[in-house]
């Protein structure tokens, strides 16, 4: 269970009011604030052509990042890396040593680590934070 601290009950707050959508988890960093939206609620996130998101973005003032939750490990983890097709996703090990693996095409691999590792980092983060669970690429 993810203990959410003050300030980030207020950007889920904001988040909310204004794309209409249910964020169910919020991350600050520094420069980047990240929301987890209830499954199904990721086009309101967005909006037509992106418009709701732009406003979120204006609002804060930062990067803003949305992922859609899903009801399984596996469908978060896809939905961790919409833009990228998962040759391979296998959950290994069992309650606090579980491991999620995947493995993408090398044209994807660049897409799925991201500029300086950021991407990868993320994922890794909200892995660990939303289910305990570390994340592999091989």
């Amino acid at each position: 269970m993810v203990v959410l601290s003050n300030d980030e009950i207020k950007c889920i707050s904001l988040f909310e009011s204004i794309t209409g959508a249910v964020a169910e988890d919020c991350l600050i960093e520094p420069g980047r604030v990240v929301f987890i939206v209830k499954e199904g609620h990721m086009g309101r996130a967005i909006g037509k052509g992106g418009s709701v998101i732009n406003k979120v973005r204006e609002a804060f003032k930062k990067q803003v990042d949305v992922f859609e939750n899903a009801s399984t490990l596996e469908g978060f983890v896809r939905h961790l890396f919409p833009t990228v097709q998962l040759k391979e996703l296998k959950i290994l090990g069992r309650d606090e040593e579980k491991v999620a693996q995947i493995s993408v095409s090398s044209k994807d691999r660049g897409a799925v680590i991201g500029r300086n590792g950021d991407k990868i980092k993320l994922a890794r983060m909200l892995l660990e934070r939303r289910y305990g669970v570390k994340l592999r690429l091989v």
